[in-house]
């Protein structure tokens, strides 16, 4: 019973951290060119987030700043891609807990 209950609670974690990452991309996407007047402000905000919330992994975010024209980057969810990956393993092989143990 307590597998399920860490399961679940690193699922809503998990699921908020998706929510923030999400969010970050759209912003991005939207407003990311006139948000972030300094050059690659944004890649090192998106890069030092995505570290925050997932470690080493969060360091691929810093592949935006390959497109130095700001104009391409945008259209790739680099964050939600970065955060769908380290989503909580039990949730690929088995997405619904069961309750009993057989």
């Amino acid at each position: 019973m307590d597998q399920a209950i860490e399961f679940s609670q690193d699922r809503g974690i998990w699921k908020l951290k998706l929510m923030v990452c999400v969010l970050y991309d759209f912003m991005d996407f939207t407003v990311g060119r006139l948000m972030f007047p300094i050059p690659f402000l944004g890649e090192i905000i998106g890069c030092a987030l995505c570290c925050a919330m997932f470690g080493k992994a969060g360091l691929f975010y810093g592949l935006e700043a390959i497109d130095v024209t700001e104009q391409l980057d945008g259209f790739i969810p680099t964050a939600t891609i970065i955060a769908y990956h380290n989503r909580p393993s039990r949730l690929l092989t088995n997405p619904l807990p069961h309750s009993r143990e057989i």
